[in-house]
């Protein structure tokens, strides 16, 4: 990679993480922290953690219980009668009784998930909802040590945890293996319409790159925000009105679009299909369905913007493409200079006015 050159310090990377709510953005951040930091998480982080993964448990268990409770019907459909006792006592605790008395209530929630009933019902009908606001399928595989006094979160745990971002946090970090040196200091900002308010004060020319987010598998969700539009249709508009702030920018901003979670998106193709019916013919295949979504935030764009495909929780890929967002934004400031990369080991010793 060449050897990095003193006379040139350190040169930093702001770098605005965007995008609607539930997107992807904070998972993307815990994962860049995975990457590149030796301990991603402090201790105090972790115990916070702690508390989030737990009120996952406790909203997750509560949502599902209230969609299969919903009709009398579907309440027959828990196999055990033991478990419908469980039903009954758990909608009576409230947050706090549950993290006082999770360590004995950690069975019987196992065993209400594991019922034959419950099993037959979530493999029939959708929870997206309840797994986007709470991960409660990972979280019950790992509830018996979530509910132990002495739990303290992995890695991956921390990464799983779910919670909204509200304002914005700050994750700095040093790339000391790139050529050239980098730090980055990646602003995680909340997706929330109130909260985007809060975007003008964060993205300006200090600015070097916006990584856009975008949550594939909620095409069809109606906007919390506008019922009159899809979530996917939100951050399209959103998308296209950073472009335009982009466009307008007398420093040179590169623009990045993360497609993501491409795990969740391939397992709903089919109804992808249905969905866009008068409009897509590309039939359940995933590349047509990418090229379509695509297309929407590229027609009409005020600027060009490299896409990926991505799934924050895939360590190995989100490695790799950090990796190839560092030579774009490389690249737009060698244009801007008028530099000429002949070789790559050249870049050490050239300040790129970052």
């Amino acid at each position: 990679m060449g050897c990095f050159s003193s006379r040139v310090p350190m040169q930093t990377l702001n770098i605005a993480l965007a995008g609607i709510a539930r997107s992807g953005k904070t998972t993307l951040s815990k994962q860049l922290r995975v990457i590149h930091l030796e301990e991603p998480f402090s201790e105090r982080e972790l115990e916070n953690f702690k508390d989030i993964l737990k009120y996952n448990v406790f909203s997750g268990i509560t949502s599902l219980i209230k969609q299969i409770t919903d009709t009398k019907e579907s309440l027959k459909q828990i196999d055990e009668k033991t478990n419908r006792k469980f039903v009954d006592h758990f909608m009576k605790i409230s947050w706090e009784e549950f993290q006082k008395q999770l360590p004995e209530l950690a069975p019987d929630i196992l065993k209400f998930w594991e019922d034959k009933g419950v099993r037959l019902y979530v493999a029939e009908n959708s929870i997206e909802d309840i797994e986007r606001e709470s991960q409660l399928s990972y979280v019950m595989t790992r509830i018996t040590d979530i509910a132990r006094p002495e739990y303290i979160p992995t890695v991956a745990d921390a990464v799983r945890a779910r919670q909204r971002t509200t304002g914005f946090t700050v994750l700095e970090f040093n790339t000391l293996y790139t050529n050239p040196k980098m730090h980055w200091k990646l602003y995680d900002m909340g997706g929330q319409m109130t909260e985007r308010k809060k975007w003008e004060g964060i993205i300006n020319d200090n600015t070097k790159a916006i990584i856009f987010c975008v949550a594939l598998d909620e095409f069809d969700r109606i906007s919390d925000e506008n019922p009159e539009e899809t979530f996917l249709d939100e951050a399209v508009n959103v998308f296209k009105h950073i472009a335009s702030k982009v466009a307008q920018s007398d420093e040179p901003i590169t623009l990045f679009l993360f497609l993501n979670k491409t795990d969740l998106f391939r397992n709903k193709l089919a109804k992808f299909k249905r969905f866009f019916a008068d409009q897509y013919e590309g039939g359940k295949d995933y590349d047509n369905a990418i090229a379509f979504v695509t297309k929407k935030f590229s027609q009409d764009a005020s600027v060009n913007f490299k896409c990926y495909e991505t799934c924050a929780l895939n360590k190995s890929q989100m490695s790799t493409v950090f990796e190839d967002v560092l030579g774009n934004i490389i690249a737009t400031r060698l244009n801007k200079s008028g530099l000429i990369m002949e070789k790559k080991k050249d870049t050490d010793s050239i300040d790129l006015g970052l």
